[in-house]
């Protein structure tokens, strides 16, 4: 039996594309922020992981996930 690896699909999809204000605005509800602080935290972490050396796109992909659903967590946390 053949292993298929299935391609990473990150859950922040929506944050890259042209619904982002939208997804944004719905995070935003979900954790008590503004749209405004959902894409900016987002433009910042990607920054930071994109100056990270990791090997290849999928794992820059899962690090800026991970971070961005911690700030998430958080900000959930402070609310």
């Amino acid at each position: 039996m053949t292993k298929r690896h299935r391609t990473y699909e990150s859950p922040f999809a929506p944050m890259m594309g042209p619904d982002r204000f939208q997804y944004a605005s719905q995070l935003a509800t979900k954790v008590g922020l503004d749209p405004s602080q959902i894409l900016f935290a987002y433009l910042q972490i990607t920054a930071s992981v994109a100056a990270l050396e990791l090997s290849g796109e999928t794992a820059r992909q899962r690090k800026i996930d991970q971070q961005f659903q911690q700030f998430l967590i958080d900000a959930q946390a402070a609310d």
